[in-house]
């Protein structure tokens, strides 16, 4: 069983993502608040709350707890920050699967793999890019035995 965990890059992409939004919308209502009335500095101010409760407690939350596990038989893949998601797939039940390769993967993270059965699918979110092709060249060749042996039958 191989046990793989979202990548740090992505994590510091995601707090550069959300520094930058909170920015952008601090400037917005601070140059409404030249304008109009107070209230857009209570908005600002909830932004900037907001915005630390993220970077302090959600984000670092949700890159310790996550973890994909692929072993010879199935897929486990455990999210979650404040509610706990467990998901598991069989690989003989996997159909498709969808390699989400970034341009700029090298220097934010931000691969995705997204893995289809019928009526299920298991999204594994930041992995690093060698994560992502080795999960799917191990997928690739699965699939690739169960078609060789259903031709064969």
């Amino acid at each position: 069983m191989h046990m793989y965990k979202p990548s740090r890059l992505a994590m510091i992409s995601i707090y550069l993502f959300v520094i930058i939004l909170s920015l952008a919308l601090c400037f917005a209502c601070g140059f409404l608040a030249m304008f109009k009335s107070i209230i857009f500095w209570y908005v600002m101010l909830f932004i900037i709350i907001l915005t630390f409760l993220v970077l302090l407690i959600v984000v670092p939350l949700f890159f310790s707890l996550t973890r994909y596990s692929v072993s010879r038989n199935e897929l486990i893949c455990k999210t979650g920050v404040f509610i706990y998601k467990k998901q598991f797939m069989k690989l003989s039940s996997v159909r498709s699967f969808t390699a989400v390769v970034t341009p700029l993967s090298q220097a934010t993270g931000l691969n995705f793999l997204i893995v289809n059965s019928v009526g299920s699918r298991v999204v594994m979110m930041f992995l690093s890019r060698g994560d992502v092709k080795e999960i799917s060249s191990y997928l690739d060749k699965t699939l690739r035995k169960e078609s060789a042996a259903d031709e064969t039958a």
